[in-house]
């Protein structure tokens, strides 16, 4: 399948913030007041063998005080002329790794929140907290990407130069004979060509193997030379729980993120449901993804959720333009706006995230089936007496097993990586500036706590998804001929119900749609919008009411629950003693909206 791409290439947008053109943002001081973390200038030597979680500890403490004033220049400092909209295309253009487009999606969804954090607060402290956090993040998801490099490079270098060895005995001897008598048969001279193909590739993976060494030892500041490595469970022994969804890692969001705290500081206070419902407005297609189920293999929601990502962050970006430029009147509806383009990108965010993960167990599956038929063909063949053809067919299938097991290897680090990642869009940031300043052995204890308890603890206790209050038994609500079958031949409504649901309607032979002309009409008091099969679709079609019908905003709607035929119903309705609802049922119904007066 080999859909997984580079991650450490995916999480390394804050090098590519250099465009942010924040020079027009005047609501934040171009100060750069990020703290001097004065030890990372002499590291720690290395005591014993190092896992990942030493790893993280000395990639992030050791390089996050370079790396966010780095950013903060990149951000309050740019001259440079591309629009945040030009560097969110060249995201979307940029294939790497294995190709896998969601990768380029979640770039530009990271960077369009990054840039609408930035610009849309004017808490010089919220922004270097978030760049901070961004930074420690990147750094850690490098430094898991990093070091499963290096341990696969100890383990093979071994092997490839024990190979490489080998077959350049056998070059060295084929050449020796050629200087002996002058020429080679047809036969020699192929085999000849093939070991020197060969042996060219095993020296370039054996140097790729190499750098990755070289690569490790210099972000986690040690000398090669002292590098004794573990880490052999966390890559191979961790999943992701099946129990948690989509939704339960946005509603640690929600209650966790930055970006909805520097919101509710700025004034807007978002409710869960409502940041659900915006994504739901403005993609419906979520919806019934949520109704009918979706496949991470599947290329149409593979495309979809692509095609989402990239309109968002253009979209939170553009919202956030039109924030800066505006004129002050007219910024606290714009940064409203770009509050809600922000939450949806967020939620986005996860999901994308989320389905990273899947695919990394699919395509770990897949290659590993790969690497046991090819190893069994290998060994079958090693021992036998074979001639220069097939002996060089075994030599490239050698090296194209090492290949294999690289990439598993790659796999199973880009899995560790980008489940991490997903707890820190979950709003899981482990990394403070006191935890810093312990000694690295501490910091290994705290992040080895942090990640396998206090990350559960956080998704455990995200709370509860708020809830209409019910009304129970009203004597209109529990007449037998309220329920009908939405027949299918219906024209459909502008405003779709939040799933496929059950009406409830006087008569079978009415015409739903149809104006009411009686004054008597306009004396009733209670007016249904809606019957549903669960709760918080009601919840969903009264948001998406109040946005097109601004008659809504000040009314308060009930949730009436009433069992018909054994089947629980929850209708939308509105009351009022005095009436007066026939001309906005009317208007509901020309836009072919149902709408019923009782």
């Amino acid at each position: 399948m080999n859909k997984f791409g580079n991650l450490a290439c995916v999480f390394s947008f804050v090098a590519l913030l250099a465009a942010c053109a924040t020079s027009e943002n005047k609501e934040v001081s171009n100060k750069i007041e990020v703290e001097e973390l004065v030890f990372a200038k002499d590291p720690e030597p290395i005591r014993g063998k190092l896992d990942v979680y030493g790893s993280m500890a000395r990639s992030v403490k050791y390089n996050v005080d370079v790396a966010a004033q780095e950013t903060n220049k990149k951000l309050f400092e740019s001259k440079q002329g591309m629009s945040p909209q030009d560097i969110i295309q060249n995201m979307m253009n940029v294939k790497s790794g294995r190709n896998n487009p969601l990768y380029d999606s979640l770039r530009a969804l990271d960077y369009a929140v990054f840039y609408a954090l930035t610009n849309l607060s004017g808490n010089r402290g919220f922004i270097d907290a978030n760049i901070f956090a961004k930074t420690s993040q990147n750094l850690a998801l490098a430094a898991i990407k990093a070091h499963k490099s290096a341990l696969f490079a100890n383990k093979q270098l071994k092997e490839i130069k024990r190979l490489i060895d080998k077959e350049q005995k056998k070059l060295n001897d084929i050449k020796a004979k050629e200087e002996r008598t002058g020429r080679l048969t047809d036969a020699e001279l192929s085999y000849k060509k093939g070991l020197e193909v060969a042996l060219l590739k095993l020296k370039e993976m054996y140097e790729a193997q190499v750098f990755a060494m070289a690569e490790y030892a210099h972000l986690i500041k040690a000398d090669e030379k002292d590098l004794k490595l573990e880490g052999r469970t966390f890559y191979e022994l961790e999943d992701l729980d099946k129990k948690l969804t989509v939704q339960m890692f946005q509603r640690s969001a929600f209650h966790n993120r930055t970006e909805f705290g520097i919101a509710k500081e700025m004034g807007r206070s978002y409710r869960f449901n409502e940041v659900e419902y915006n994504l739901l407005r403005r993609y419906p297609e979520v919806e019934r993804l949520n109704i009918n189920g979706y496949d991470v293999e599947d290329e149409v929601y593979a495309e979809n959720l692509e095609k989402r990502a990239y309109t968002q962050a253009l979209r939170l970006v553009e919202k956030t333009e039109a924030y800066k430029k505006a004129k002050e009147d007219d910024k606290n509806i714009l940064r409203v706006q770009a509050f809600d383009e922000m939450g949806i990108a967020v939620f986005t965010q996860i999901e994308v995230a989320y389905n990273l993960v899947r695919l990394s167990e699919i395509d770990y599956a897949v290659i590993s089936k790969q690497i046991n038929d090819l190893k069994k063909d290998v060994k079958q063949r090693e021992y036998r007496r074979l001639g220069s053809e097939d002996a060089l067919s075994l030599l490239n299938d050698k090296i194209k097993l090492l290949n294999l097991e690289n990439e598993q290897s790659q796999i199973l680090a880009e899995k560790a990586l980008s489940l991490r990642a997903l707890y820190f869009y979950a709003g899981f940031s482990p990394f403070t500036r006191n935890l810093l300043k312990n000694s690295d052995k501490d910091i290994v204890i705290d992040l080895r706590a942090a990640f396998n308890k206090d990350m559960v603890e956080m998704l455990a206790n995200i709370p509860a998804e708020e809830a209409y209050e019910e009304k129970i038994s009203n004597t209109w609500a529990k007449k037998e001929n309220w329920l009908e079958e939405l027949m299918e031949n219906k024209p459909t409504p502008k405003v779709q119900p939040a799933i496929k649901q059950r009406a409830d309607y006087d008569t079978a032979d009415e015409d739903i749609f149809a104006p009411y002309t009686n004054p008597l009409y306009d004396k009733k008091k209670t007016m249904q919008l809606g019957s549903y099969v669960e709760r918080k679709n009601a919840d969903l079609e009264w948001k998406m009411l109040q946005e097109l019908y601004p008659e809504f905003k000040q009314k308060t709607p009930e949730v009436v629950r009433t069992r018909v035929d054994g089947q629980i119903f929850y209708r939308l309705v509105l009351h009022s003693e005095n009436g007066g609802f026939m001309a906005i049922c009317n208007k509901l119904r020309a836009d072919r909206v149902q709408c019923l007066l009782r």
